[in-house]
């Protein structure tokens, strides 16, 4: 570092002595006292010419004059360009007087250079104006010699320091390198001592690699075997001999997609340097041929001429063995959990066919009885409620089973607008007739203080339902209440409770547990699975929310459950109940269903509203009668040989036919969402569950013929409402306008949206956000509500949210498409206000 310095030192001595002799100091002061001779010689070339006695003599000085004035303008201008004058004029008190000065000879110039008349006329003017100059002119001189003078003293000053400081960094560099030699005379005699010490520990390190119970092997970056202990010789079979392995190669393998390929030294080496120095699952390789997983580390060292590249190996075949057995062990449990899976679905399935005829059947009975009261006694008082009953219980245990194995795969949640205290009074209504079999009576608060939220109602619905039927079978000859109000901005608080048996103080800590019974249950013959309030928990839990509960043994329970419902932007349709809704009748119905009872049920319970049914006993039996004559609608069963539902559907949907645009309602046993969502969707309008619902049908046939009907707020659009006041025509053509640009819009977003590798698109958000705009004024709500949550997803880059929610549009527009074309055609006939709403 000092001989750093001195250098740098050295350098800038010789720049100053180069800058010394170089003097422009003496140049510049030359210039200045030029410029204020050449001022001078032309003040008197001035006076000369304005002197003259006569024309003649004037005119003869006039060629000196212009030239005394054309040195003196050179000057002038030297002195303001050069770069040498910059230090004795530009910054310093006097460049304001020069820069004053210049311009003023400059601007003689016009008249210098006139004709020769216009310059004798002139200088008589001229000279008071060069007299006006002279002390300006001496002053540049002075303090410009000055500045110079004060330069150059600096100037020596700046190398005499650069000498000092250069003779001080001599001085410390001499001191530091006697200091220096002191220390390595030290320094000798510590490196001494440090090879003894060196020494003995090469020879504890030779004994420790001689008795280690690992092989280490020492190679070259050619895989050259260096040196290998005598565990290594024993693991590889080797014996005392390590040139029987020469090489690393013949020791060590790798396994690539099932082939055994040897690992040379450079593949471990750069396996080092990429700091993936421990923990290397290998193949070993014993003198006999036979592998064995084994475990490396591997590092590298510096030696003269190569380095060298040290590796333990720890032959692992027991920890192999162990771990095999637990993947084994893993692979069987879930396997076993896959078969418990399968199994449920199989089991759900066979057991809701059957069902589908109990319930089918009943409804049938109830038929004929009612064209036959006369006989009607005996079956519709005494028998039929009880097969009813067997056959809902039977129905009610299968679906918490199966809600259990779809709730432990995730819950799918659903957001719309739907009025909560309507959703409320229809489970009061359902359960009031087996909560007055109890002698209990159900009351019903807050049900109209909510108002519409935007959340899931089914899962709502669910949890409700499984609460409001706990405490209806747990209570006796007492009061059950369900209370809603708001808890805040945008929590909903609901509470059930009951005067019923209650629980135990240990009972609560498990009552939400899955398959949990208690003491009540057991000793009062409750039936029951124990997975209602489990299932409940998972789902408030999913939601967002929060269920609890307190209770008293023999004094009742009260359940309480929160969740995040805010408000709804658009109130809910006006809504009314879907049952004893009566289809149009004469429909034209392809049923495709290949279960000859289910596929009876059905027909009669068409036929029983007056509609014609051709029947089809599999998938390509009904895509082959559905291409021969059209029809209003398609029942498909979705599992039937030959040819599923689903191809079934893609066939009609991907060939030109007269059924290729018509609606195709799904029959299934199955009650996987991800089959309604991902499988049918796609080419199917609708699905109906297993047993058949015959107000459901009905809405479905509706649904399909475009004959009004009444409106499911929790599902359907608010069309309804928002034809409000209209005439029927106007209601219809807005109606099919609106379908007809969408039809047209929508699958172009669609496809816009797919694009591979494509960036945000302010275009594509614009459309979006249109096509939204005509869906609120519409007033639908689930489809403004996707296409804003479509449109801000790809103002804020998320392509791929983009693509879900457009890919659920498209899906869910049919459905959406009927119901508003069903609301457009019923015109103000059908529709409320918004206030009786």
């Amino acid at each position: 570092m000092l001989s750093i310095l001195v250098a740098y030192l050295m350098i800038d001595v010789r720049a100053k002595l180069a800058q010394l002799a170089a003097s422009p100091q003496d140049t510049m002061q030359w210039s200045l006292a030029q410029f204020e001779v050449e001022y001078l010689a032309f003040v008197v070339a001035a006076e000369q010419v304005a002197g003259a006695p006569r024309p003649s003599d004037a005119k003869a000085a006039l060629p000196e004059l212009r030239r005394r004035y054309d040195i003196l303008y050179a000057r002038t201008q030297t002195l303001r360009d050069s770069v040498m004058s910059r230090p004795a004029i530009a910054g310093t008190d006097i460049g304001e007087e020069f820069s004053a000065l210049a311009p003023q000879i400059f601007a003689m110039a016009d008249q210098i250079d006139a004709a020769d008349t216009a310059l004798i006329a002139a200088v008589p003017e001229l000279t008071p104006r060069l007299a006006r100059l002279r002390e300006p002119v001496r002053r540049i001189l002075t303090f410009g010699n000055h500045t110079l003078a004060v330069q150059a003293d600096a100037t020596r000053q700046d190398i005499a320091s650069v000498l000092t400081r250069l003779a001080a960094a001599v001085a410390v560099l001499l001191v530091t390198l006697a200091t220096m030699t002191l220390l390595f005379r030290r320094e000798a005699g510590v490196s001494d001592r440090q090879m003894r010490e060196n020494r003995a520990t090469s020879a504890r390190l030779e004994t420790i690699f001689s008795t280690s119970r690992d092989a280490i092997v020492v190679f070259d970056p050619q895989g050259r075997i260096l040196s290998m202990n005598r565990a290594g010789q024993q693991m590889f079979g080797t014996g005392g001999d390590a040139r029987q392995a020469a090489r690393i190669d013949d020791l060590l393998t790798s396994d690539t997609d099932g082939v055994a390929k040897p690992v040379s030294g450079r593949e471990l080496f750069g396996t080092a340097a990429a700091g993936l120095k421990t923990g290397l699952r290998l193949k070993g390789l014993r003198s006999d041929g036979r592998a064995f997983p084994v475990e490396i580390s591997v590092d590298t060292a510096a030696r003269p001429g190569s380095d060298i590249c040290v590796g333990v190996i720890r032959d692992v075949s027991r920890q192999a063995a162990a771990e095999d057995e637990l993947k084994q062990s893993r692979d069987t449990a879930l396997a076993g959990e896959k078969a418990k899976a399968r199994f449920l679905g199989v089991v759900s399935h066979e057991m809701r066919t059957p069902l589908n005829g109990i319930l089918g059947t009943v409804q049938l009975v109830e038929d004929e009885i009612e064209r036959s009261p006369e006989d009607s006694s005996t079956v519709r008082d005494t028998y039929l409620p009880v097969l009813r009953n067997a056959s809902q219980s039977l129905l009610s245990l299968v679906d918490e089973v199966l809600d259990l194995t779809q709730i432990e795969g995730g819950v799918r949640l659903a957001a719309r607008p739907f009025d909560p205290g309507a959703l409320a009074r229809d489970l009061v209504l359902a359960e009031s007739a087996r909560a007055a079999d109890n002698g209990n009576e159900i009351t019903l608060r807050g049900d109209r203080d909510v108002g519409p939220v935007i959340g899931d109602p089914e899962r709502l619905r669910q949890v409700l339902g499984n609460l409001l039927a706990n405490a209806v079978k747990f209570t006796r000859d007492g009061r059950i209440s369900l209370e809603m109000h708001r808890a805040g901005a945008d929590i909903v608080e609901f509470q059930i409770s009951d005067t019923g048996f209650g629980m135990s103080r240990e009972e609560l800590d498990t009552v939400f547990d899955d398959f949990v019974r208690t003491g009540a249950a057991v000793e009062n013959q409750v039936q029951g699975t124990g997975l209602g309030l489990g299932i409940a928990r998972t789902i408030v839990e999913a939601m967002g929310g929060e269920i609890g509960v307190e209770s008293e043994a023999g004094e009742g329970s009260l359940f309480w459950v929160r969740l995040p419902l805010p408000a709804a932007a658009l109130p809910p349709c006006p809504s009314e109940s879907a049952a004893g809704f009566e289809a149009p009748r004469g429909a034209s119905i392809l049923l495709v269903e290949d279960n000859a009872t289910n596929r009876f049920i059905a027909r009669r319970m068409l036929e029983n509203d007056g509609h014609t049914v051709v029947e089809a006993v599999d998938g390509e039996d009904g895509a082959e009668k559905a291409m021969q004559a059209g029809f209003d609608m398609i029942l498909m069963d979705v599992s039937m040989p030959v040819m599923n539902g689903i191809s079934a559907a893609q066939h009609l949907r991907t060939r030109p036919g007269p059924n290729r645009t018509t609606r195709i309602v799904a029959l299934t046993a199955h009650v996987s969402e991800g089959l309604d969502s991902e499988r049918t969707q796609s080419v199917m309008d609708a699905v109906l569950h297993k047993p058949l619902d015959r107000d459901l049908l009905r809405r479905e046939i509706a649904l399909a013929t475009g004959v009004p009907m009444p409106a499911d707020g929790a599902a359907t659009p608010l069309a309804a409402s928002a034809f409000y006041g209209m005439d029927a025509d106007t209601a219809l053509r807005l109606s099919q306008a609106f379908v007809a640009e969408t039809d047209k819009t929508l699958p172009r977003l669609l496809d816009r949206a797919r694009a591979e590798g494509r960036l945000p698109d302010a275009a594509l958000a614009e459309e979006l956000h249109a096509l939204a705009g005509a869906a609120a004024s519409l007033g639908i709500s689930r489809l403004h509500e996707r296409l804003i949550r479509a449109e801000a997803a790809e103002r804020h880059g998320d392509t791929a949210e983009t693509i879900r929610l457009t890919s659920d549009l498209s899906a869910d527009w049919p459905r959406q498409r009927a119901l508003l074309l069903s609301a457009g055609r019923s015109g103000t006939d059908r529709a409320t206000s918004p206030q009786e709403a």
